[in-house]
């Protein structure tokens, strides 16, 4: 079982730069998912009225409770467990600051399929990524069902509060240009989950997924 928490002055008491950070980690995780059996993040809970560390998921106290950036990170790889990886390939022309997966799972709640694609965008530019998705025809993506979900902010040591439970924390619109080949926008410090439902119920993993990017 792999622990992991990102600590010290740029991580405070639960900073954007602390998820993106375990967002790279757990990207890592999942690509190598043959030989990772579990992950957790730890410590999980901290009262704010007796703080022993500065890195908890959820902070609460005698009535009020608020997530960190961490813990909403965490509600992008829920699907992860029993997914199918595939092939992800991120191709640039010079230095990225990238790091990314994909990977097709089932929904129980409403029995659809679906391909996520998550990426870390960890440096200070926005980066137009565009997506290829090898074997899949586009006509087979649910255009109208496809989101992007994003995790960013205006300052990446920004951190949530009681006051502001939610400065820091991920907001979903609809992905209008789904396909399998398609132009997305990476804010700067951020992580992005494209969702594609399937107008199938069969999961038909796909060749590979190339992800191009340019500035």
């Amino acid at each position: 079982m792999n622990e992991y928490d990102v600590t010290g002055n740029d991580g405070g008491k639960g900073s954007l730069l602390k998820a993106l950070a375990e967002a790279g980690f757990l990207l890592g995780l999942e690509r190598n998912s043959d030989v990772v059996e579990m992950a957790s993040n730890a410590p999980l809970f901290v009262n704010a009225n007796d703080r022993r560390f500065n890195a908890d998921a959820i902070v609460f106290d005698s009535s009020k409770v608020y997530g960190t950036p961490s813990y909403w990170m965490q509600h992008l790889f829920k699907e992860s467990n029993g997914a199918t990886l595939l092939n992800s390939k991120l191709q640039t022309n010079s230095s990225s600051s990238l790091i990314a997966s994909a990977v097709s799972w089932k929904n129980p709640e409403d029995n659809k399929s679906y391909f996520r694609i998550k990426i870390v965008n960890f440096g200070s530019n926005i980066i137009s990524l565009k997506v290829l998705i090898d074997g899949l025809d586009g006509k087979s993506i649910d255009a109208s069902g496809s989101t992007i979900t994003t995790l960013t902010s205006t300052n990446v040591k920004d951190e949530n509060s009681f006051n502001e439970p939610k400065k820091v924390a991920p907001t979903t619109s609809p992905l209008e240009n789904a396909s399998n080949k398609m132009n997305v926008i990476l804010p700067p410090y951020s992580l992005t989950s494209i969702d594609l439902p399937r107008k199938s119920n069969v999961i038909q993993v796909a060749g590979s997924t190339a992800l191009h990017t340019s500035q």
